[in-house]
């Protein structure tokens, strides 16, 4: 009898609905969705499933998403209202983004669920609550030693039990001389540094991405010697004028994603020593492997290749301080193009694991056999070679190489210079290729980079 009724129970129990996963999810935080997003760039900044995501929300058409919407965030129990993510911005730690966006520094720590202050990375995406009550904060100008609080106050245009309260201190004595300070009616664009002789540092674009060019930008009152050093590469400045001083440096397509280092060092005759230390997260450049090539086994014989690796090292490891080019690159082939093969994508030769990558960028031939310099420079070598075939490289200045490799026939020589779209070659199967083709890579500061970013981004 007993056990007849338990069957029966819990057959019945089967046919009641589940309950919908929005129901005792009332409480979530919202985020409003902005213009570009999409569901698989919220759920990877929320750091959730794109399918608990859709499911919470009951969306019955996820491709479209009207700006201005709002969507329950799933994974976030015990935090509500609205809530949105920045960047962690070089030189920001978790005492000035509680400060920047109104919360306890337990509260931002609890929902970005971190457990060390110091997990505050520079290019990181961190969660912040969003208080429409709030009026705007910018950070101001700190206390100098010796200035007295109302002095200070006076110039600010502030309250001091007002600026006490903003930064989040119990009375306006806690606020010591030289700490970070947010106000309301500080200027917008001041920055932390912008004080003595640093008036700016800006590393973009963060987070670091692996195959990406990076441009350190510093700017000063006064001539600095900089030493500095971006994930592992001594970086080598250049100024523009106006002390603004400039240092562009490869992420290595296959540099491990996680944390780079990042420092500088910064002296001039006229005041003390700077230096600036912060870890900048790396992001994985999501790379695709090509298909399983088969090639020359001298073309991968490290006893050929390894020599051949350090001669082109030496030669676009030379800095040359003068920037040749202008603008955006050109081209290095004819119009309409075909690309064969990408930058940075995974490669196996005759049976290895993709252990390599795609240095470069692969145009096929799919107008004419033409090779044209990407920008202005100087011929630093041209000559055969047993893996790049007939190869030529171009010294733009400022630590930037192009190498054009693969070539039927080079038209220039060692020490020419070639101005951007000048006939330099023509496309051939010299080399290690599977057919012809004109391979394009290049070099910043020692390390191989995207191309395709310098036909469309201006680097400075």
């Amino acid at each position: 009898m007993n056990k007849r009724f338990w069957i029966i129970l819990a057959l019945l129990l089967m046919l009641v609905p589940a309950a919908p996963v929005c129901a005792q999810d009332s409480d979530l935080p919202i985020y409003v969705v902005q213009p570009g997003d999409t569901i698989n760039l919220i759920s990877i900044r929320f750091n959730v499933s794109a399918a608990d995501l859709i499911a919470v929300n009951e969306l019955s058409n996820p491709d479209i998403l009207p700006v201005g919407a709002r969507l329950k965030i799933p994974g976030y129990e015990g935090v509500s209202g609205e809530i949105s993510t920045q960047v962690v911005e070089l030189g920001q730690n978790l005492a000035r983004l509680s400060r920047a966006v109104q919360i306890s520094s337990s509260a931002l720590t609890g929902i970005n669920r971190i457990t060390s202050p110091n997990e505050m990375y520079a290019g990181s995406t961190i969660i912040v609550p969003i208080n429409s009550g709030l009026q705007p904060r910018a950070e101001i100008p700190p206390i100098d030693s010796g200035q007295s609080l109302l002095e200070f106050a006076v110039r600010q245009d502030a309250n001091l039990w007002t600026l006490a309260s903003l930064n989040q201190k119990s009375r306006p004595s806690s606020l010591l001389p030289n700490e970070p300070l947010f106000s309301t009616t500080g200027n917008p664009e001041y920055q932390y540094w912008s004080s003595g002789t640093i008036k700016d540092i800006q590393v973009s674009p963060l987070p670091l991405v692996q195959g990406k060019t990076i441009t350190v930008k510093i700017k000063t009152s006064e001539s600095v010697t900089i030493d500095g050093v971006l994930a592992g590469k001594q970086l080598h400045f250049f100024t523009t004028g106006e002390n603004e001083w400039i240092a562009l440096q490869g992420i290595h397509a296959m540099a491990e994603p996680g944390l780079a280092d990042f420092s500088l060092d910064i002296s001039s005759s006229e005041a003390e020593p700077f230096s600036f230390s912060q870890p900048l997260l790396l992001e994985s450049g999501y790379y695709p492997k090509d298909p399983a090539l088969y090639v020359d086994p001298q073309t991968i014989d490290t006893a050929i290749t390894k020599p051949e690796d350090e001669m082109v090292l030496s030669t676009v490891n030379h800095f040359t301080p003068e920037k040749y080019w202008s603008g955006v690159f050109h081209l290095p082939v004819d119009e309409p193009i075909c690309i064969k093969s990408w930058f940075g994508n995974r490669r196996s030769y005759n049976g290895s694991p993709f252990t390599y990558f795609h240095t470069g960028v692969d145009y096929g031939v799919c107008a004419s056999l033409n090779i044209y310099s990407p920008a202005a420079g100087v011929v630093v070598f041209a000559d055969m070679l047993t893996v790049r075939g007939n190869a030529t490289f171009i010294d733009h200045g400022s630590g930037v190489y192009s190498g054009i490799f693969h070539q039927k026939s080079i038209a220039v020589n060692v020490g020419d210079r070639v101005e951007a779209g000048q006939l330099i070659g023509e496309i051939g199967d010299t080399g290690r290729v599977t057919g012809p083709h004109l391979h394009w890579e290049m070099w910043v500061n020692g390390i191989q980079v995207e191309p395709l970013d310098w036909l469309e981004l201006e680097f400075p």
